[in-house]
């Protein structure tokens, strides 16, 4: 388990230059290691240590054998997580792949430090640089100094160091953990959540949580930032620098807020989500329009299912994750999947007639598929949902294809016998 912390510590112009100088020369390591890497087809550290270590400390003299280990390790991983995506892209798009652009690194970087080349003693925080190691004096709050505290297990296993946008030095401290065993809640309900752009979750139960505050504060700033910069005066461009962040505290807080209440809820035992992995590739692929992109780009999904998957592991809750094909084009009572029973927010099933918000219908179809796959599975038996209310609870426990499958049969043709309007 790891948490972070940051500190800004109060440094001179010639310490602050010291900082800006590592990071020159420590982007320039990283840049060299990459394209070693890449040039010979390789991602094993020891190969990179033994061929490119002598070459960046010729170009790198003053920079600590400490952070050329670091900054080899960062392009290690930069390089592995290029190959990877590279990979997938190439199946589809091979030109694409061939002009992806290589792992770099600008002299603007931040820093990551290990516990040999970054100490902290009580309120004395001392780190390398090109020049000589810097000793400060920082303040961590009383929060985290009794949330995080080495008689709990905690210690610092390094931290990264860099100059924010408007030039202030931070470092942010990196502790860990061992996973304390929890004992997990088997008797509670198995809840399926949506995430979405209009209601930022919504629960098997008929809960929303409405993402209305979220998409004004989001259309507030844009609006600001394209007058700002359609400007382009010195004021305009402080304004934009003061404003920065401002956003994105707000998405942070409140997806807090709403994974906390989520955790925090006594009976449940598993909260199921959308596998939602592959929706960056969407872009890729040419699957989505501009606007489209654009609400995918500000939809911050990854940031609360990240959330709420430590919180729910702090309070024994499990967070699953199913397949997200077809969740919300198919009935959750009678699983017939039918692309025109929705329309906007609501589902209507032209073939059973049941109807509800589109949403719920889309909770329930998340949950369906998790109890189904662990029945097939053969796993430990899940409890029965209780009934949404206003809702029937048929079709919970609904048998069909594999997961990697669509469940439930494909309506093609307005059936006969159903009133108008249906």
């Amino acid at each position: 388990m790891r948490r972070s912390i940051t500190v800004f510590p109060k440094l001179t112009d010639k310490e602050v230059s010291a900082i800006v100088e590592t990071g020159k020369q420590y982007a320039r390591a990283f840049n060299m290691a990459s394209e070693c890497l890449i040039n010979n087809s390789s991602t094993s550290k020891r190969f990179l240590h033994k061929v490119q270590y002598g070459r960046i400390k010729e170009e790198c003299p003053s920079l600590p054998t400490g952070l050329i280990q670091c900054a080899r390790d960062v392009a290690v991983e930069a390089v592995k997580n290029w190959n990877v995506k590279r990979t997938k892209l190439k199946q589809k798009h091979p030109k694409k792949a061939e002009r992806m652009k290589r792992p770099s690194m600008k002299d603007k970087c931040t820093m990551r430090y290990d516990v040999r080349t970054i100490t902290l003693r009580g309120s004395q925080l001392t780190f390398s640089t090109c020049d000589k190691r810097i000793k400060t004096i920082i303040t961590i709050p009383e929060f985290f100094r009794g949330r995080y505290s080495p008689s709990d297990g905690w210690k610092l296993k390094g931290a990264n160091i860099g100059i924010n946008r408007k030039g202030r030095v931070f470092v942010n401290l990196i502790y860990e953990c061992p996973d304390h065993i929890i004992e997990e809640n088997n008797d509670g309900k198995i809840v399926g959540l949506d995430r979405g752009i209009y209601n930022i979750v919504t629960t098997s139960e008929g809960v929303h949580y409405g993402a209305k505050d979220a998409r004004r504060v989001k259309r507030k700033y844009n609006h600001v930032r394209s007058e700002l910069q359609e400007k382009g005066t010195r004021s305009a461009k402080r304004r934009l620098v003061s404003i920065s962040g401002c956003e994105k505290r707000f998405v942070h807080d409140q997806n807090h807020c709403i994974s906390k209440k989520l955790a925090n809820t006594d009976d449940v035992s598993v909260y199921v989500l959308e596998d939602l992995s592959s929706m960056n590739m969407l872009r890729l692929k040419g699957k989505s329009n501009k606007t489209m992109r654009k609400w995918i780009s500000n939809w911050s999904y990854s940031d609360l299912e990240f959330k709420l998957t430590y919180k729910c592991q702090k309070n024994g809750i499990k967070v699953e994750f199913v397949d997200a094909r077809y969740t919300s084009r198919k009935c959750s009572v009678c699983k017939t999947i039918d692309k025109a029973s929705r329309n906007g927010n609501r589902y209507t099933c032209r073939h059973c007639g049941s109807s509800m918000h589109a949403d719920v219908n889309a909770a329930i179809n998340i949950r369906d598929n998790y109890i189904t796959r662990a029945q097939k599975s053969g796993q430990a038996a899940v409890n029965q949902p209780g009934e949404p209310s206003g809702h029937p609870v048929s079709g919970w426990s609904a048998t069909g294809k594999p997961e990697t499958e669509p469940l439930g049969k494909t309506l093609t043709s307005k059936p006969s016998g159903l009133p108008e309007g249906r």
